[in-house]
């Protein structure tokens, strides 16, 4: 017999799902309970990527249970209510407890393919190659059939992790990776998942056919493509044009930047693209469609060296810079790509054509990004003040760019908030559907 929680069996069913893309209406593939001198693991696979969890686990003997995927939808809870899995008469029997009511199932057995095995040798990296590796897959895309850019490239000898969709690049550097030359493998979006963070560091290694990462209780195996290619995007980076200016975004312009560009909602004309304009003053020029005036988003705070430039780019790329953390961006005119370098990382993106450039307007609605990135303190009124505030009946006068502020503010949390809408309405979609497998599971069972 294994016991194991409902609340594991839902970690499980949520990183199986994501990493093998396995959607609500999949069967998805068998899951392997083993049970061995090192403890529990729990592990599924398909022929792009393999999953293993690791509990350690003292005095069971030997077990080796097969289930089906269903078995993780059906069982899975926030609570941790154990669940007991055992093979009576060939089948698979889990019971378990729901809000006090036994419950139970049965499952005929099922067959396994060969899981794969651990490589002769691991080398330790820090535990931030998982986020690395997260940046890398969110840098990725699947709309390419020339290049496999819906993989990363682990170059061995320089210790590198190397993403692309052909418009953007990503480049890290010193890690530890035990092998030459260079691997491709798939850009699997698990690694911006929280659930691979917990580790202290990062184990990699690899075989013929896999590369493998070990952190915490999970170890990853990815499949070695070794027929796909890979654009040669160090030459990009190498011989790249000398720069003619930098521009350098203090972390306050770059919070109060980002939250003004938002990705919106709903498609909207020129929504994808934004002017920058480093001429005297540090100004982002916006024009949207729902919007009857330019907008013009002053960075007092950050400053130009060099010459003045005029740059249209892409609202996505520019955003994503700041957000991975670069503060300088240098620019080479106003048709070649910008660059970011810092530390261990590299960005690079191409930027849009010049003659689509937002222009200056003289009824532009401009922003400054010091009237909008301090917020005042919201404190608690006293009864007293209350009651005579009341008594008066008189308003507190407001400036009008406090009321543009307040509108921002409340604009930015609505959109928020429907977003995370749309997550609940996702999620009680899937759990509904899962428990209609459940009670039709149950039914099968008691017939």
């Amino acid at each position: 017999m294994i016991t194991i929680s409902r609340s594991l069996i839902r970690e499980l069913k949520t990183v199986f799902s994501r990493g093998l893309g396995i959607t609500s209406r999949q069967t998805g593939p068998p899951v392997e309970f083993l049970v061995d001198q090192d403890g529990l693991r729990i592990r599924t696979q398909n022929q792009q990527i393999a999953l293993e969890y690791r509990l350690p686990l003292e005095g069971l003997e030997s077990q080796h249970i097969v289930t089906p995927f269903g078995l993780l939808r059906c069982c899975h809870s926030v609570k941790s209510d154990p669940v007991q899995l055992q093979v009576e008469n060939e089948k698979i029997c889990a019971e378990w407890q729901d809000a006090g009511i036994p419950q139970s199932i049965e499952y005929p057995t099922v067959k396994c393919e060969e899981f794969p095995e651990l490589p002769e040798r691991l080398a330790s990296n820090e535990s931030r190659l998982m986020r690395a590796l997260g940046d890398a897959c969110e840098t990725a895309t699947t709309d390419s059939a020339r290049y496999a850019l819906d993989h990363l490239q682990l170059r061995g000898s320089a210790g590198q992790v190397i993403s692309t969709d052909g418009r953007q690049l990503l480049i890290q550097d010193e890690f530890q990776f035990p092998w030459e030359g260079e691997l491709l493998v798939p850009a699997n979006r698990l690694f911006c998942s929280r659930e691979l963070r917990r580790g202290k560091s990062v184990d990699v290694g690899s075989t013929a056919e896999w590369v493998t990462l070990r952190s915490g209780p999970w170890t990853i195996w990815l499949k070695i493509n070794d027929k796909a290619r890979f654009p040669n995007v160090l030459e990009l980076v190498n011989k790249g044009p000398e720069t003619v200016a930098t521009l350098q975004v203090p972390d306050a312009d770059a919070k109060f930047i980002c939250s003004a560009l938002k990705p919106k909602p709903f498609h909207q004309e020129d929504a994808g693209k934004v002017t920058l304009d480093l001429n005297g003053e540090v100004t982002v020029r916006v024009r949207e469609g729902g919007q009857e005036q330019q907008r013009d988003y002053v960075l007092c705070r950050s400053e130009r060296s060099g010459e003045s430039l005029r740059i249209n780019t892409s609202r996505e790329y520019f955003r994503r810079a700041l957000q991975l953390g670069f503060r300088e961006i240098n620019l080479s005119g106003p048709d070649t790509p910008a660059s970011c370098r810092e530390g261990d990382r590299t960005y690079v993106w191409a930027l849009l054509t010049q003659a689509e450039a937002v222009q200056p307007q003289s009824d532009a609605v401009r922003i400054e990004s010091t009237s909008v990135s301090q917020q005042p303190a919201q404190t608690r009124s006293s009864p007293r003040h209350v009651t005579e505030q009341g008594r008066s009946g008189q308003k507190p006068d407001i400036a009008p760019d406090q009321v543009l502020t307040q509108m921002k503010t409340l604009c930015g949390g609505l959109t928020e908030t429907v977003s995370h809408i749309r997550d609940l309405m996702s999620q009680l979609r899937e759990q509904s559907q899962d428990w209609r497998r459940s009670l039709n599971s149950d039914q099968s069972v008691s017939t």
